[in-house]
Formats: structure tokens, C-alpha cells, sequence
């Protein structure tokens, strides 16, 4: 069966959080640091959505929150919004694809983690959960994104 794809750009990473996120959305979303989420020195993430099947070496059901803007992985229960403290809501997502440890793209140091569920870049320090406002926790194998030139 061949793959079917479906791509959605304008993601962005957010500076203050580390987390990935919608970037048209920006005035709805909201970060764990406080305020909105801020794409300053943020590349533009193209994401796959809807693959049918799921491409070998990726992971379906991650979810984008249409409270925070942030997105999650839909598969586990305890998901938390920083924009409510209850969880992520996913209505109006789609199911997004994303590889983990593909040798061709050169950011490889996205996380899931299991306290909120949350993506959130891990080469940096200042990642913040919304579980329980310390950093993130991390058991995750790397995701890895690509990120187009950067935007202001």
C-alpha cells in the first residue's frame, strides 16, 4: 500500500517553553512560562499529517491542543494544558506522523514528555511542564524535525 501523505507548515518553537507549537494561532496559544508562546529564532516546521499508512520508524497520534496551541501525544492518558491545567483538547486535529531518529534530518533533539505529554525541544535548557511547572521529564527516544529557515 503506498504512503498517503498530507504535510501542515507554520509550527513553531517557542523560545521560552521549548515546546512546539501552531504558529497561527499565536494570540490563542499559551506557554507554560507565562503568556503566549514566542517563535523569536524559530525555524518553520513543516509536520505530516494523516499519513495512511504510518512510514516505518515514525509515531502517529500525536495531537495538536486547540487550547494551548502546543502539541501532544494523543496516546497516553494525563495529558496537561498550560492554558487550564486540565487536559489538551485535540478537537479539529488531525493525527500527526512523526519520525524518530530519521538520519536525513538534522534536529533530533525533540522529547515527549510523561508528565504532560507534551513535544518540547530538548538541546536546550528552559523547558517547562505545565504538569508541575519544573522541566520536562524525558523517557522518550528523540524525535527528529526539520526546521525551514528561520522567522522572526
Amino acid at each position: 500500500m503506498a504512503i498517503t501523505w498530507g504535510t501542515q507548515n507554520n509550527w513553531r518553537w517557542c523560545n521560552k517553553c521549548q515546546g512546539l507549537w501552531f504558529g497561527p494561532n499565536a494570540a490563542q496559544s499559551n506557554c507554560p512560562q507565562g503568556g503566549t508562546h514566542s517563535s523569536s529564532g524559530s525555524g518553520n516546521y513543516s509536520l505530516v499529517d494523516n499519513a495512511t499508512p504510518t512510514p516505518a520508524n515514525h509515531q502517529n497520534n500525536w495531537r495538536w491542543c486547540n487550547k494551548c496551541q502546543g502539541m501532544f501525544f494523543g496516546g497516553n492518558p494525563g495529558s496537561v494544558c498550560p492554558a487550564d491545567g486540565a487536559a489538551h483538547d485535540s478537537a479539529g486535529s488531525g493525527d500527526y506522523v512523526l519520525p524518530q531518529m530519521a538520519p536525513d534530518i538534522r534536529q533530533d533533539d525533540w522529547r515527549w514528555c510523561n508528565k504532560c505529554q507534551g513535544l518540547f525541544f530538548g538541546g536546550n535548557a528552559g523547558s517547562v511542564c505545565p504538569a508541575d511547572h519544573l522541566a520536562h521529564d524525558s523517557p522518550s527516544a528523540a524525535v527528529a524535525l526539520r526546521p525551514h529557515p528561520r522567522v522572526s
